[in-house]
């Protein structure tokens, strides 16, 4: 009151004053923005330096001129100071590190606002029993589905204020309102959101025992009695009748989008690119490195090379080995040798001695808290021992990882970075070089070789899974199984004669295909031509059986197949030509000037049509050898081939 009143100053304290005592008023029950929303049903959120209330969706420039610097969580901490005032007590380490991760719109201020939520987020098995950091995103992710139920139940019924609330009423609306959020189809009686709808019922049950929990401290206990036996009865529905109204059908539908998913393995040659890449990529960045130890960029692109080239030699998951720390690089002891291990001199081979010497194997966190074995190859070392001379100048002292970023307090984010450096090696197809297919990659080649039980469950543990899950998951792609390998089986059937190739498997059996076509039938034929075709098509499989003694080919005929054992050499199919004659050639071409000058080809309905006209004339053509005839006058071929057929 000291200052002019015209002077700008003492505006600016009124207004800092005017500020404050609105976001204590709003503490209290009463709303006064400072400056009202332009666009309707925006929220207004506080300014986390002025409190002073604005639009969500303006918040930014305002913090922009009243805090400066950065506005990323400008939403964020205004979501977050508003919840100080409207939410009764929050867990501090879920108010500290959770709330900052969540994003910022209506889900997530849902999920703020209600204790019960809050409750689950704070006691949740992903916050209390697992320490890692990585799991504060599964929290919040766990805490936005339920706030997403939240939303759907209150439109359905505004009478629900609470999910405390909704766990009370009728088992039917919350069972109609997980159908609504993960978008259930009534036609076609399918989950576009399957996993959604599986993994809430068991959130709801673990919100029913936290809502007994802290119904069991309430001061009146005829209410806190009647509740809690509404609870239980909920946990009973869920516990009975879930399966049959949600959960079974959700998981027919999760399955079912996996079972003509086409399996993508990398190939050999792109991962053969991106090693080379990565190594001329780290080559580059090392001279620069040397000269300018304060260089950010060369140390970041180091440091990814690094990193990839250890999840190629690996196949690791990309989180377990971003978050390996710096001290348990540093105190792990190299092995250079197998002094250690004199006992194991007479089984390990000269080779494997080498290998001994130069690699270096670390064992680190896996899933399910069990510890995996990372190996690093002498060369990775030697890039490793580069980048941690020069650590000291751009990471943050406080940052624990080995792949720390520089500045940043986090590792680097490795799915990412694999993503980036395939697409830009120039690989044929960088899309299907990541971690989980590398990791499948792995495994089914593993296959191929001859390893016995110890040998797969070294793998196993090698890769930190089980055994079931390497049976079932990793395994060859039954794509390519079951077409390849059980279609012998299946035509071995057909033949009726599997004594021939008694106690062989099916890797013994050999198949070579012959396929004698006058030419390919053109992709644009309809399914109807292209399944009549089949009887007028003769297809020879030859089966050869080195260990089968046989004293002349034995022929299995199924249809239109015919199957040869024959152990010497293939038998090719003889077949007759027959000329054609210039009457033949002309009532053709006449009757097909129009497929000739479109370049169509004719399908077997209109062959059949012709030939009903000139049955004697076209009696020793079939309908497919004057398709293909009419192909190859369009095509140019008819002036360079016989006119035999």
């Amino acid at each position: 009151m000291s200052l002019d009143p015209k002077c700008k100053e003492r505006r600016d304290r009124i207004n800092t004053l005017r500020k404050r005592g609105n976001y204590i008023r709003n503490s209290q029950g009463f709303f006064k923005p400072v400056r009202s929303p332009v666009l309707k049903d925006r929220n207004s959120l506080p300014c986390s330096n002025c409190l002073g209330f604005y639009s969500s969706k303006l918040l930014y420039r305002h913090r922009k001129k009243c805090a400066g610097g950065s506005t990323v969580s400008a939403q964020a901490d205004g979501q977050n100071n508003l919840i100080n005032n409207i939410a009764g007590r929050i867990d501090t380490r879920l108010k500290n590190e959770v709330f900052p991760r969540m994003q910022p719109d209506k889900i997530s201020m849902e999920a703020k606002k209600d204790p019960l939520i809050c409750a689950f987020g704070a006691q949740s098995q992903y916050l209390k029993i697992h320490r890692e950091k990585h799991f504060i995103n599964v929290t919040s992710r766990k805490m936005r589905e339920l706030s997403r139920l939240l939303l759907a139940l209150k439109e359905k019924e505004p009478k629900i204020t609470s999910l405390f609330d909704a766990l009370r009423p009728e088992y039917n609306l919350i069972c109609d309102a997980v159908k609504s959020v993960a978008k259930y189809g009534s036609i076609n009686d399918s989950f576009a959101s399957p996993t959604y709808a599986r993994n809430i019922g068991t959130a709801l049950k673990q919100c029913c025992d936290i809502a007994i929990l802290h119904n069991l401290t309430s001061q009146n206990s005829v209410s806190s009695a009647e509740t809690e036996v509404k609870l239980k009865n909920m946990i009973h529905l869920f516990t009975s009748s879930w399966r049959f109204e949600i959960s079974s059908q959700a998981g027919t539908d999760f399955n079912m989008k996996k079972w003509n998913k086409i399996t993508i393995v990398p190939l050999a040659e792109d991962l053969k690119i991106l090693k080379q890449y990565l190594i001329s990529k780290a080559k580059t960045v090392i001279s620069s490195l040397r000269s300018d130890p304060h260089d950010k960029i060369a140390y970041k692109i180091l440091l990814e090379t690094i990193y990839c080239r250890i999840i190629l030699l690996n196949r690791k998951r990309p989180g377990e080995l971003q978050r390996l720390l710096l001290q348990t690089y540093l105190n792990s002891e190299a092995k250079e040798g197998t002094s250690n291990y004199e006992e194991f001199d007479p089984i390990v081979s000269s080779t494997e001695k080498v290998l001994l010497k130069n690699f270096k194997r670390i064992v680190i966190r896996g899933k399910r808290g069990g510890g995996v074995a990372v190996l690093f190859s002498k060369d990775v070392q030697e890039h490793i021992d580069i980048l941690l001379s020069v650590r000291k100048n751009l990471v943050d002292v406080r940052n624990p990882y080995l792949f720390g970023r520089p500045v940043l307090p986090t590792p680097v984010i490795g799915y990412k970075v694999l993503q980036g450096y395939a697409r830009a090696s120039g690989a044929k197809n960088p899309s299907a070089i990541t971690c989980t297919r590398l990791r499948k990659y792995l495994a089914t080649l593993s296959q191929l070789f001859s390893l016995n039980e110890t040998e797969v469950d070294q793998l196993v543990t090698f890769m930190g899974h089980t055994i079931g899950v390497h049976k079932n998951s990793y395994r060859l792609p039954d794509d390519i199984h079951q077409t390849a390998k059980i279609s012998k089986l299946l035509l071995l059937l057909e033949g009726g004669n599997l004594q021939e190739f008694k106690g062989k498997t099916l890797d013994e059996i050999g198949i070579d295909l012959e396929e004698d076509l006058l030419e390919q039938t053109n992709s644009k034929e309809s399914d109807d031509d292209k399944s009549n075709s089949d009887d007028d098509i003769i297809q020879n499989f030859s089966y050869s059986e080195q260990s089968l003694p046989v004293e002349k080919p034995q022929t299995i005929r199924t249809g239109a197949m015919e199957m040869v054992n024959d152990e010497t050499k293939r038998q090719p199919k003889k077949r007759t030509l027959v000329k054609w004659t210039s009457q033949q050639k002309k009532i053709v071409k006449k009757f097909f000037q129009k497929h000739i000058m479109n370049k169509i080809p004719p399908k077997k309905a209109e062959c059949d049509l012709l030939k009903s006209k000139y049955p004697e004339v076209l009696e020793n053509k079939d309908w497919l050898k004057i398709k293909v005839f009419i192909q190859n006058i369009y095509s140019g071929k008819q002036k360079n081939c016989s006119d035999e057929e």
